[in-house]
């Protein structure tokens, strides 16, 4: 493989089976610490989301959602407050008409990169209550909807307490992300070592670009994304294992050919591999889920497709583990969860695609390790947690 376009879980290993049991224990240690820093703050929450009849989510979801916060406008308030309303507006109608209008996506995408800007992150203010609605606004502008619904709920939540207490909610998320980005770098650094060149030297060039937003992103989302799956892995655990029908869905870069070259079948799920070329790694994953009894097919379009009966399985059937890079793997599961479909995260070892990180696209690889561990419906994700030096985590 060649040097990392951002990130590796591989480092100089053969295989990234090092870093599953590095997040495993940094997840428990920030689970713990987020216990004694939010505990009450999460108790009104799901006092409030009781009392609205919302179903429950544990508290490991819960912490997971504040910091999201705290990182979003930690991240991004200084875009946050400078994006135009208008601009905002016609952003996120843009995003909606792409996905009605597949047939003129190209064009779509043209006019998103020309009216967004990727500006600098000076950090100028500390957020506060007032932010969060013009966040959420901003994060519908980028196509991130996922997040956008799932933090309405806390935008809700804000606006029916005090003013003084909503400010003090929300200055425990950027607390609460200020020393995730002092741990995580710690424990995770190591990993994303290369996201600080590519910002430096190749993301400004992508300037006018509908991606340029998601190739920017910052160091600390990368964590954010590494924190993220492993913490919605363990929340959706449960319902995953009970699903009868197991997909395995891969990103197409991880193919051996290019696009108009690949000889997958589309179905309503994702194109299902004809094996066409031996060492391609959908194809390998594929052989191997007919062993194992599951199927491997290519993220749809669309993951609106794992929300109806399509493919001749009733959702709440399906179960699908879901491998894509850090920055869409956790949003993807927020999104299959809403949708009624439980899944799990498996990270790509490291991003490669024409889509977005290379000219001519590296195929991506994943941990197979992995992939059959969150497959055994016997195993609880929580070995790699045992008989590890916490000390490379400290």
């Amino acid at each position: 493989m060649t040097d990392p376009i951002t990130y590796s879980l591989r480092l100089d290993s053969p295989n990234s089976d090092d870093y599953y049991r590095v997040i495993a224990i940094f997840a428990d240690m920030w689970l713990e610490r987020a216990w004694v820093r939010v505990e009450e703050c999460i108790g009104g929450f799901q006092a409030y989301r009781r009392s609205m009849g919302l179903p429950e989510r544990s508290f490991a979801e819960y912490a997971f959602e504040m910091l999201v916060l705290g990182v979003l406008l930690r991240e991004y308030g200084d875009q946050v407050a400078e994006l135009p309303g208008w601009k905002s507006w016609l952003l996120g109608e843009l995003v909606r008409w792409q996905k009605r209008l597949p047939w003129a996506e190209g064009g779509f995408k043209q006019l998103r990169g020309r009216l967004a800007a990727v500006g600098t992150r000076a950090h100028r203010q500390r957020g506060s209550a007032h932010d969060v609605p013009r966040l959420l606004n901003w994060l519908r502008a980028q196509g991130r909807n996922a997040q956008a619904g799932r933090l309405d709920e806390w935008q809700t939540y804000l606006g029916s307490v005090q003013p003084q207490r909503a400010h003090q909610i929300v200055d425990q998320c950027m607390t609460l992300a200020d020393s995730f980005a002092e741990e995580s770098t710690a424990a995770l650094g190591q990993y994303t070592e290369g996201v600080e060149h590519f910002l430096a030297e190749t993301a400004p060039t992508y300037r006018g670009r509908y991606d340029a937003e998601m190739v920017s992103r910052p160091r600390l989302e990368y964590h954010l994304g590494m924190l993220g799956t492993e913490i919605l892995n363990r929340a959706y655990r449960e319902r995953f294992v009970a699903a009868k029908r197991k997909i395995v869905s891969v990103p197409p870069c991880m193919r051996a050919r290019r696009d108009e070259e690949c000889k997958a079948i589309q179905t309503p799920l994702g194109a299902r591999c004809q094996s066409c070329t031996p060492n391609c790694r959908v194809h390998q994953v594929a052989q191997l889920g007919k062993q194992q009894g599951f199927d491997v097919l290519i993220i749809p379009e669309d993951l609106g497709a794992f929300g109806s009966s399509k493919g001749g399985t009733a959702v709440s059937e399906i179960g699908v583990v879901g491998v894509s890079c850090i920055l869409t793997n956790w949003e993807g599961g927020w999104q299959t969860n809403d949708l009624g479909t439980p899944s799990q995260g498996v990270l790509l070892d490291y991003v490669g695609c024409s889509y977005h990180w290379h000219d001519e696209g590296i195929p991506t690889d994943t941990n197979l390790h992995k992939l059959r561990e969150v497959l055994d419906s016997n195993s609880s994700l929580s070995e790699h947690s045992a008989n590890i030096d916490w000390d490379i985590v400290q």
